[in-house]
């Protein structure tokens, strides 16, 4: 640095006479391996940690908020419409095969996805704001509407999620109430219809019989016996007890079938039993497994983010690394001061691992909750339907009962000879056209009172979620579902945040490739390093004594280095400079000549920073007289030179004109470099900064030896570079680094 940063005796420290310096070690100058990108990326993302957190903050808080308004969650309505599982006819079997049901249930289903529906639906939401958003409503309706059925289950869902709650619920309402107007109603309709012609037929059949037969005679009436016996009870089962034989006859074939169907189906109810007992079993076995768990590894990942586990494994880490540091620095590991060291970091990294376990077990539990209740339903679903299937089972056990009484009931009388001839002949054509006008009202009339029975249930019912006063509303009440998606989007865009800044961070200092580690230092350049002064060179190293003592010393082994290494070898100008300005080559060159001058060499300190000099004011003298004037022929050799109270000679930098400029090249400088070197042991040169003026270049190349500063966090890689290179180029005897800011450890090699 060329301000004041040390007052003018700082590197003066009471020493012994000075000894003969020992050669630092060979090992120290050979260049290391480029620090690799990882290592780099971290460094710059601990650099700037706090920017990082400030700006990421701000970012973030606004990308989450902008995600949060454009990730809306996500309602869902529905509608339940209940199917009967047999059709309420009084001819059907009630007890029919469940692949039937099934067949009709997946038919009703499908009548969701037809066209009139959803024209109908569409009449309803002209001002539906989701719909006149959609370039083809239709399409949207069929990709968005979900129409479910369940095995086991006589309930058709139909549901729907989107973003407007009010817009999503109307839109199922207008689905079922179009559903129930266009199919149902429809249907109904339909079987009116055919009521009306069935019953148009009955009573054509009624008038042929009455023609034939008159009004008194015996079996005039529609449905009366041919013998003059008591009417068969059209559509009753036990109407057959008081049947003819030839009815009875006829009715056994229909009631064995009947009695095979029912008795063929109890299997089916024993296996749709057992599947769900297993379904039930299984289900409490996963319920238990689910308890004996260990946690899983995604609670524990979630955990990880959770604010109180970060504070604590930062503590923890900070804990650790001034351990590390500590017994990096130390000589007994077992002080102490290092066991409470240990001891601290160990109680802080067991807080932090207690706090993880804690947070991924409560994560762990409200997950194994739901998943739980979840379980819990589906077993008390399968016990409510095995429990029903057992009363249809019983059901049907109780109908084969009566059908077998049925049957021994139906079993004609056996005929007798005078029967046979009672009969008389064994056709008459007038009786059997009769008899079959007879059978033919019976059946007709058996299918009306079946479709009537019908009409008066549907077999497809829409549930209602209005009281019974009002208007039907088969919509239920939006729910908010998939609200994870947009916690994830907020949480995801926060992060953003914080990565975008990081992301420019990197960006900024990959193109600065600003010197941030001695590693980071060897590998930028073939240069070695020859000097590693730790702390920054400000006021704040100067108040405090440990570290004045670190840079002293420091500055000391840089003093041997050069003695042994270069002036032994009869080198006697060193140029101290710097790629670019304000990297300490001030504060390198006035410790390197005043740690000279205490070790007993005759040493000469000269400011050449002609045009931003401050040489002066680490020496605490004015600049009047200096450099300039020599270079000007204005001042006497003798009397420009001033001596320092720590025995260093010094040569400030003079008053800077442009007759100065012109002079700091070629003869004139030869002639007073040379000057300067007669009467010294050694002379230190402050050079302006190597890559911006010329007068630097033609100091450093009349020099022996030229050192280049290095400033922590202020030299920019590149610049260094060509500074290097540039001074391979002159070909001086010897070039070296003096990295200044270092860590302790650093400075240790």
């Amino acid at each position: 640095m060329t301000g004041p940063t040390f007052a003018p005796a700082a590197p003066s420290v009471a020493r012994a006479a000075p000894a003969k310096p020992t050669p630092p070690a060979r090992a120290a100058l050979a260049r290391p391996d480029a620090q690799s990108g990882g290592v780099r990326v971290l460094t710059y993302l601990r650099l700037h940690w706090l920017t990082i957190l400030f700006l990421g903050a701000l970012i973030g808080a606004g990308l989450a908020y902008a995600a949060w308004v454009l990730v809306p969650p996500k309602y869902e309505s529905y509608a339940l419409f209940q199917v009967a599982s047999a059709p309420a006819n009084i001819s059907a079997d009630p007890n029919r095969g469940r692949t039937e049901f099934n067949t009709y249930l997946t038919t009703a289903a499908s009548q969701f996805k037809r066209e009139l529906v959803y024209t109908g639906a569409l009449r309803m939401l002209r001002d539906n704001a989701t719909l006149a958003a959609q370039k083809d409503p239709m399409k949207f309706l069929d990709q968005e509407l979900m129409v479910e059925t369940k095995d086991g289950l006589e309930i058709i869902t139909l549901r729907m999620r989107g973003g407007n709650p009010s817009d999503v619920r109307a839109i199922v309402h207008a689905m079922s109430k179009s559903y129930m107007e266009q199919v149902v109603e429809k249907e109904q309709t339909a079987k009116r219809s055919q009521l009306e012609a069935l019953e148009k037929h009955v009573s054509g059949i009624a008038t042929k019989i009455k023609q034939k037969t008159g009004p008194n005679g015996v079996g005039g009436l529609p449905g009366s016996l041919p013998d003059g016996g008591p009417p068969l009870a059209i559509g009753t089962p036990g109407g057959t007890t008081a049947a003819p034989d030839h009815v009875r006859r006829a009715m056994f074939p229909e009631l064995i079938k009947q009695a095979v169907k029912v008795r063929d189906q109890l299997p089916e109810y024993d296996a749709q039993a057992e599947r769900l007992r297993v379904g039930i079993e299984a289900t409490k076995t996963a319920m238990q497994k689910l308890l004996d768990d260990p946690v899983s590894t995604d609670a524990t990942d979630a955990a990880k983010m959770d604010e109180a586990y970060l504070k604590a494994k930062f503590a923890a880490d900070q804990h650790e690394a001034e351990y590390r540091d500590r017994s990096a620095r130390v000589n007994d590991p077992t002080s102490p001061t290092m066991v409470a060291l240990k001891f601290r970091a160990d109680a802080a990294r067991e807080e932090a691992d207690a706090i993880l376990t804690t947070k991924a077990k409560a994560l762990e539990g409200d997950r194994r909750k739901l998943l739980f209740a979840k379980m819990s339903q589906e077993v008390t679903l399968a016990q409510a339907n095995l429990t029903d299937l057992a009363k249809r089972k019983a059901r049907a056990v109780g109908e084969l009962e009566q059908l077998d009484e049925e049957l021994n009931a139906s079993l004609p009388p056996p005929v007798t000879p005078s029967q046979v001839a009672a009969k008389g002949p064994l056709a008459d054509p007038a009786s059997t056209e009769i008899h079959t006008y007879d059978k033919m009202y019976e059946k007709l009339t058996s299918l009306a009172i079946a479709l009537e029975i019908e009409l008066s249930q549907k077999r497809v019912t829409a549930q209602s979620y209005a009281p019974p006063d009002q208007e039907p509303q088969y919509a239920s009440t939006p729910q908010v579902v998939d609200a994870k998606k947009q916690i994830l989007a907020t949480v995801f865009a926060g992060l953003m945040g914080f990565a975008v800044v990081a992301a420019g961070v990197l960006l900024v200092e990959t193109r600065a490739r600003k010197v941030s580690s001695l590693g980071e230092l060897k590998g930028t350049t073939q240069t070695p390093v020859v000097g590693v002064v730790p702390w920054l060179p400000d006021g704040a190293t100067a108040r405090d004594p440990l570290k004045r003592a670190d840079v002293n010393e420091a500055i000391d082994k840089l003093r041997a280095y050069v003695v042994q290494s270069w002036l032994s070898r009869g080198a006697s100008t060193v140029t101290v400079t710097s790629a670019l300005g304000d990297e300490g080559k001030a504060f390198t060159a006035f410790g390197l000549a005043s740690s000279l001058a205490q070790a007993g060499y005759k040493a000469l300190l000269v400011d050449f920073d002609l045009r931003n000099p401050g040489l002066h004011s680490f020496a605490g003298v004015p600049n009047a007289v200096g450099v300039c004037e020599l270079l000007r022929g204005e001042a006497d050799f003798r009397k420009t030179i001033q001596i320092l109270p720590n025995g260093l000679h010094f040569l400030a930098a003079g008053k800077w004109s442009d007759d100065a400029r012109q002079a700091a090249v070629g003869g004139r400088l030869e002639a007073l470099l040379n000057r300067l070197k007669e009467p010294f042991d050694c002379v230190v040169l402050h050079g302006h900064a190597l890559l911006t003026v010329a007068e630097s270049v033609e100091v450093a190349r009349r020099s022996e030896v030229v050192l280049l500063c290095a400033l922590y966090r202020d030299t920019r890689g590149p610049m260094l570079k060509r500074a290097t290179d540039r001074v391979a180029t002159m070909e001086i005897p010897f070039t070296g680094i003096v990295y200044l800011g270092a860590t302790p450890n650093e400075a240790l090699c």
